[in-house]
């Protein structure tokens, strides 16, 4: 005959019983880190994005001014400042006329601002125009 009480005594070890408390927390502090490193690299491609995004629509409105002054001819000496209306809300652009040491070129510095929450951002860029016109 088979000995039925030595077989269940052999199986009690094999019976799957289940996570313990403490595997359970760490598995939770685990995932949990991971959450919070995954939620701050989106939070920072986020930040990215914006400023990436403004800095190139800075470009775009530089070039566009700095054409429209080179169009205007040879620019007076002095300063200027302006915005883009509400086609480009919060980006606003100053210009600054000023002697060379020759005098038939102009230095033009021209700045383009924007505000990123607090902090104002600005781009600046700096040109020569020359007097085409010969007198």
């Amino acid at each position: 005959m088979i000995d039925t009480w030595s077989l269940r005594r052999k199986n009690d070890g094999a019976i799957p019983r289940g996570f313990t408390l403490l595997e359970v927390l760490i598995s939770l502090a685990i995932i949990a880190i991971v959450l919070i490193t995954c939620l701050r690299a989106q939070n920072q491609s986020i930040r990215l994005y914006h400023l990436s995004r403004d800095m190139t629509t800075a470009t775009i409105l530089a070039r566009q001014k700095m054409g429209e002054i080179e169009l205007a001819g040879f620019p007076e000496l002095g300063e200027d400042e302006g915005d883009f209306e509400d086609k480009f809300p919060g980006f606003s652009w100053q210009r600054s006329v000023s002697v060379t040491p020759f005098e038939e070129a102009r230095r033009v510095a021209l700045s383009i601002m924007w505000k990123e929450g607090i902090r104002e951002r600005r781009i600046d860029v700096i040109a020569y125009i020359t007097n085409t016109k010969v007198e």
